[in-house]
């Protein structure tokens, strides 16, 4: 009789180290591998929006050079333009409306809407025959991208008290490439601050009499690319940053004649 091994080899069967070290390395593996998936991710959600930004501001150029068509604007003349025209153009709502003949609030395609910031909230919509500021899109806190307000309200003073003036534009406004035009912003603050979501300004610094924005409740920035904010300006150009207020050549004080 041949005498049987007690001890059998089982080829390819795994012992319970050799898993236990698999799943380590696999462990190792998905800690280095998600960190850097989701900053690919977040980079190529900045760079659309950036490019976003980049279409808004080429958009403002021609808004503001046509000779016609500029919404409420032109009651004033024709060479005359309005911020929340021009806003109320790219969001084509009110005069500007493209929608089907309907009072139901219509919902905007994430990727198509330029002033919809990839990183931000993707359910917006929009409704006919109301202006922007009356709430034509929202929902307010979902508002991802919010044009310079101070080319849309200004500081007059009377008796050294500021008060705000309604800004009318024109092509001299394009001779001040350096100055904001679009940036991220947080809806959900400036629905917290009680204000609107489609116009932002900064308190500017404390070097000369007080404005209607030293309050700081308009100013709801939003640092969604990883701590950094998305501006456009007037020029053309969309630059980033961590700081905005402390950046030497961005003119946030502008206000036109």
């Amino acid at each position: 009789m041949i005498p049987r091994n007690r001890h059998i080899i089982r080829l390819g069967a795994f012992t319970l180290v050799e898993v236990l070290v698999a799943i380590s390395i696999l462990s190792i593996l998905l800690a280095i591998l998600v960190p850097a998936l989701n900053s690919g991710r977040d980079a190529a959600r900045s760079l659309k929006c950036r490019a976003q930004y980049r279409e808004v501001a080429f958009s403002f150029v021609d808004f503001v050079s046509r000779s016609s068509h500029h919404g409420d604007g032109e009651q004033w003349g024709d060479s005359i333009v309005k911020i929340e025209d021009f806003q109320e153009s790219v969001y084509r709502v009110h005069e500007f409306w493209d929608g089907p003949a309907t009072l139901e609030r219509v919902a905007y395609q994430p990727g198509k809407q330029p002033l919809m910031c990839p990183a931000g909230p993707d359910l917006l919509d929009r409704r006919a025959e109301m202006p922007c500021t009356a709430g034509a899109v929202g929902p307010a806190p979902n508002v991802s991208s919010g044009l310079n307000k101070r080319l849309d309200s200004k500081t007059r003073y009377v008796n050294g008290s500021p008060f705000p003036q309604k800004v009318y534009l024109n092509e001299k406004v394009l001779m001040y490439p350096d100055v904001p035009l679009v940036l991220d912003v947080d809806g959900k603050k400036a629905v917290a601050n009680g204000v609107g979501p489609y116009f932002t300004a900064p308190p500017l610094p404390n070097d000369g009499p007080p404005d209607i924005y030293s309050n700081g409740l308009s100013w709801f920035p939003s640092f969604r690319h990883r701590g950094q904010i998305n501006v456009a300006f007037i020029g053309g150009h969309v630059l980033s940053s961590r700081s905005p207020l402390t950046e030497p050549w961005w003119r946030w004080s502008f206000q036109p004649d």
